[in-house]
């Protein structure tokens, strides 16, 4: 019985220390230049591109944080689109991403493939419900 209960404890620890250490990486974009946030509802997330800068035609990556305002549960799922809504039309490749740790995630893929206003779009989910968060970025 007191094994149960100490690896309980250990492990309300772990899961306890990995929401604090996401929460505190969304608190701040690290001073990295290229690194953006978007706050709605109880989801705050923050992205960084790889390479720096976004450029037409060529593939990009995202490593992203998500932590909550509020106590809610760290989302368990990401999806990532763009579209360019003066044209009605969305990217020509479907990115990938990977759920890599508590409230971390990697996409890989992505292009846009015009320039002009593009909308980059992430559905946080959780369970059933997703949350949008989005924002515009013009390529030229």
């Amino acid at each position: 019985m007191r094994f149960q209960s100490l690896l309980l404890a250990y492990a309300l620890i772990a899961f306890y220390s990995a929401q604090a250490t996401a929460a505190s990486e969304c608190n701040a974009t690290g001073g990295q230049h290229n690194a953006q946030q978007l706050e709605k509802g109880p989801y705050r997330l923050t992205f960084r591109t790889t390479p720096r800068n976004i450029t037409v035609g060529k593939f990009f990556d995202l490593t992203i944080s998500v932590c909550t305002t509020d106590q809610s549960p760290l989302p368990d799922g990401l999806k990532i689109d763009a579209m360019m809504p003066m044209h009605g039309h969305g990217m020509n490749y479907r990115p990938s991403v990977k759920h890599s740790a508590p409230g971390k995630f990697q996409a890989t893929g992505i292009m846009m493939h015009m320039a002009g206003s593009w909308v980059l779009r992430f559905d946080v989910r959780q369970d059933d419900k997703a949350t949008r968060l989005q924002t515009k970025i013009t390529l030229k």
